[in-house]
């Protein structure tokens, strides 16, 4: 249910903007540590206001640390270990051995929220800000690298407690002394007190009453309290720690945090862990395509890394010899204000224009209409013609009409994962493709139609499995789903996809799987009203296709040593002048005329193009 505090005034939003913190950068390590490849796990360590009640007392039934309720911001693929304490201190916490045992836990990253029970008062709890507190931080953060633990620091969260109508707090040392170690030891700082005072301040005593436990409780929270502070953390880790970014379930956001606070972070921004490149072949980030906004123009893009061209609309390269090696890349978004709203990181792969040269490398494309119409698998096969490249062949059972005879793949108009996984109808390779049963499906031991990637090799080559098997679909699965639709449209998908996937690990575990992720569509509202009518807007397709991105990220990120890999077609297709356009007279009394998209899903052949030079530039980099 969302929280009532949707209603609340428009007022102090601009304070609030700048005080949730920008922290360092941190990689994910996935697969490495003892628990599933693609899960990430998250420690907390802390005090009352993070810890959890499973049975809270007679006197606040309600009572939830924010830490209890964590985990409902993020997707499947993350595990909150939550081992925040009532009363503890960033001494006794060590003091009473607890910390062993967290990093025993292997986590990927531990949040650490320490200051309550560090002031004056507590008796043996006590820790000096400027001395004791920040040797105990900096030993947190020290032993979490050592064991290779990715330390987050956060602010003690505020008191709702006011003065003369305003949110007052005597945390400011251990606040200080927070940002002050976060600094020193370049460690990303989530700054949940400023955050949380500001919502106080932006609802006021009475209007932020029910986030407490208890009338008589200014220090704890009520659930709505427990999510509206963990909807705060979340908020920040887009701009924190970006990695985490993708495994974010905006919608929880949304609802725990109110409307009228327009907060850094709340701009989706995606990007995948690797773009490839290869000397003598262009490369391209389009601003665009990163960030869910009706239109990017208002925001202010930077790139940082040693190699490109920074635009308007784009990051581009076309390396050169010496451009070859790995870098780093960094694309921020600022608003108006200068104010880092999104942050995002990734390593730019730059391969040598002889590489794999005079190896043999066998493809199998999978997809749906943009596969189909052959443009961007016949391009891969032209470009890999040219002398220092590997000798390609694409192998499948679809040659639509008008192709040469060396493009084949499984491309069909209109098919979705499900389809590929699922459907058993008709007769696999004959007749009309629209009515065909999925080319993998074959029956079982038990007579019922099973996925079987080895006899679908042995029918199509000859029993060899192929180098490489590339899927490349989503648009169809997701298309009609609207915001309260399409969790349950990726998730369908994702869950076929899987099956796919899964079939070539198994029946071929040598092999690649290649995964691409869906491209955006035209940049015009006038392609979607030239193809679909009414039936579909492209703000709406556009969340769909944004979200779907955001899910495989999660799902499918950092599965290289299991053979599954991203390819990031999403970020190289130019949106806005490679879709088809029709020649148009704006008015019908003079000989004016210009160009508009005519087609919302479908890119023109330089479109097209710009996707077989991504899927090329992965292939030359495969190991």
């Amino acid at each position: 249910m969302p929280l009532r505090l949707l209603t609340c005034p428009r007022r102090a939003v601009v304070a609030f903007l700048a005080l949730l913190a920008i922290g360092g950068e941190v990689r994910l390590a996935q697969g490495a540590d003892g628990h599933r490849p693609g899960m990430v796990r998250i420690a907390l360590i802390g005090d009352s206001t993070m810890a959890s009640y499973p049975e809270p007392p007679a006197d606040r039934p309600d009572l939830t640390g924010w830490g209890q309720v964590f985990g409902e911001f993020f997707d499947s693929r993350v595990e909150i270990l939550n081992q925040a304490v009532s009363g503890r201190s960033s001494k006794s916490f060590l003091k009473e051995n607890r910390w062993k045992p967290v990093l025993d836990a292997k986590p990927d990253y531990v949040f650490i929220q320490f200051g309550h029970n560090d002031q004056p008062g507590k008796e043996d709890r006590t820790t000096d800000p400027e001395t004791e507190f920040r040797d105990n931080l900096r030993f947190y953060v020290r032993e979490a690298r050592a064991a290779q633990v990715k330390p987050v620091l956060v602010t003690p969260v505020g008191r709702r407690t006011f003065a003369d109508g305003k949110a007052t707090s005597n945390l400011g040392p251990y606040v200080s002394a927070t940002r002050i170690v976060a600094r020193e030891e370049h460690v990303p700082v989530v700054d949940l007190h400023a955050a949380s005072v500001a919502l106080y301040n932006l609802l006021g005593d009475a209007g932020s009453a029910e986030l407490s436990a208890s009338a008589d409780d200014r220090t704890h929270f009520s659930r709505r309290g427990g999510l509206a502070i963990a909807g705060l953390v979340s908020a920040a880790l887009p701009v924190t720690v970006p990695d985490l970014a993708r495994h974010l379930r905006h919608e929880v956001i949304s609802d725990a945090i109110p409307a009228a606070v327009d907060f850094p972070g709340r701009l989706r921004l995606s990007l995948p862990d690797t773009i490839d490149a290869v000397v003598g072949l262009e490369a391209n980030i389009y601003f665009d395509n990163l960030v869910l906004t009706t239109d990017s123009a208002n925001y202010a893009f930077d790139v940082h890394c040693p190699k490109g061209r920074h635009e308007e609309e784009r990051w581009t390269l076309t390396p050169v010899v010496g451009d070859v090696g790995v870098y780093p890349l960094v694309v921020e978004v600022r608003d108006d204000q200068n104010r880092v709203v999104a942050r995002a990181r990734t390593q730019l792969r730059v391969h040598p224009a002889d590489a794999g040269n005079g190896r043999d490398l066998t493809l199998l494309f999978v997809g749906d209409s943009l596969t189909h119409a052959s443009v961007y698998p016949r391009h891969v096969l032209d470009l890999g013609a040219k002398d220092g490249n590997p000798r390609l062949k694409l192998i499948g059972s679809h040659q639509p009409a008008g192709v040469p005879d060396t493009v084949r793949h499984e491309g069909y108009g209109g098919w979705t994962a499900l389809r590929f996984a699922t459907h058993a109808t008709g007769t696999p390779r004959e007749g009309e493709y629209a009515k065909r049963a999925s080319p993998f499906l074959y029956p079982g031991a038990d007579g019922k139609p099973a996925l079987d990637f080895k006899a679908y090799c042995r029918d199509v080559n000859g029993g060899t499995p192929p180098d490489v098997v590339s899927i490349f679909l989503g648009p169809n699965d997701i298309y009609g789903d609207t915001d309260e639709t399409i969790e349950g449209g990726v998730e369908r998908m994702l869950r076929h996809m899987d099956l796919l996937v899964g079939m070539v690990r198994r029946d071929a575990p040598e092999t690649d799987v290649a995964l691409l992720l869906p491209v955006p569509p035209a940049a015009s509202q006038d392609a979607f009203g030239s193809n679909y009518g009414t039936s579909q807007t492209r703000w709406q397709y556009r969340r769909n296709q944004h979200r779907l991105v955001e899910r495989m990220l999660a799902q499918y990120g950092g599965r290289e040593p299991e053979r599954i890999h991203l390819i990031a077609t999403e970020v190289n297709l130019d949106c806005r002048h490679n879709y088809p356009a029709a020649e148009v007279t704006w008015n019908a009394n003079t000989p004016l005329k210009g160009l508009r998209q005519n087609n919302g899903v479908h890119p023109a052949a330089t479109g097209y193009q710009q996707t077989g030079d991504t899927v090329f530039a992965w292939l030359k980099g495969r190991k």
